[in-house]
């Protein structure tokens, strides 16, 4: 299984879940499939306004099984992780980012970081509440820094 395959199953996962937090104040954050051949692992991070508990984890999680096995989307077997994004993620997608907006985070480019609240997002710029537009072209990564 390449790449791209893993991708057209994330889409396919993110669209069932979806289904599932829909009026419950959850948000997806990411959804990710990691491994090689027989040892996939499917992680979901999700988190509300205030934090996620470990019994909502516990309760998508056996929602998001019962549709993957009904549905038979990731072939082989696979190990199905759920929780909250973490205090220090690396922010990749623009949904995590979209996630992250008004939580601090600390933005590295090839010559310096930057450190704030994140306050916008666009398809060229991040703009953080200290007034830094930074472009997204000369950033190496984004963390979150909520600790």
């Amino acid at each position: 299984m390449n790449a791209n395959n893993y991708k057209d199953i994330e889409e396919r996962v993110l669209e069932m879940i979806e289904k599932i937090t829909e009026g419950t104040g959850i948000m997806i954050v990411d959804v990710s499939i990691k491994g090689i051949g027989g040892k996939k692992k499917l992680e979901v991070s999700i988190d509300r306004e205030g934090g996620i508990t470990l019994s909502e984890c516990e309760k998508i999680s056996n929602e998001i099984s019962l549709l993957l096995d009904s549905e038979n989307i990731i072939p082989g077997s696979y190990i199905l992780e759920v929780g909250s994004p973490g205090l220090n993620r690396i922010l990749k997608t623009d949904r995590e980012l979209a996630w992250a907006k008004g939580k601090r985070v600390i933005i590295y480019t090839k010559d310096k970081s930057y450190s704030g609240g994140l306050k916008a997002v666009d398809n060229e710029f991040i703009y953080i509440d200290s007034g830094e537009k930074i472009p997204r072209v000369d950033i190496k990564k984004i963390k979150l820094n909520e600790v």
